[in-house]
């Protein structure tokens, strides 16, 4: 498995948000930080994989707790339930597993 280019650091504070928002959800780390295109400010795209939407509450509170973090970048979260197919094939082409289900 290819590393996600955070620190050890950084990564244990997005897996302590995830355990506290989603924890019975995978989630997948995609995009530049997962692909290895990474610039020091950019953001770690996340895709919690659903069956079903997220409640609004839910995403809200994971959105809150990411924007409040010590990380010092952005983090955009994606529902997997409501992507479109170009989309997820688009994730499916890299993406790292970051939480277990």
């Amino acid at each position: 498995m290819t590393a996600l280019l955070v620190t050890d650091n950084e990564l244990a504070i997005v897996r302590e948000i995830l355990q506290k928002y989603v924890p019975t959800y995978e989630v997948w780390a995609f995009g530049s930080r997962a692909n290895g295109n990474v610039k020091p400010y950019s953001d770690l795209d996340l895709a919690v994989i659903t069956a079903e939407p997220l409640d609004l509450q839910t995403y809200a509170d994971l959105v809150d707790a990411f924007s409040e973090s010590d990380l010092p970048w952005k983090v955009d979260i994606v529902d997997w339930s409501t992507t479109s197919d170009n989309f997820r094939q688009i994730i499916l082409q890299k993406y790292l597993v970051i939480q277990a289900s």
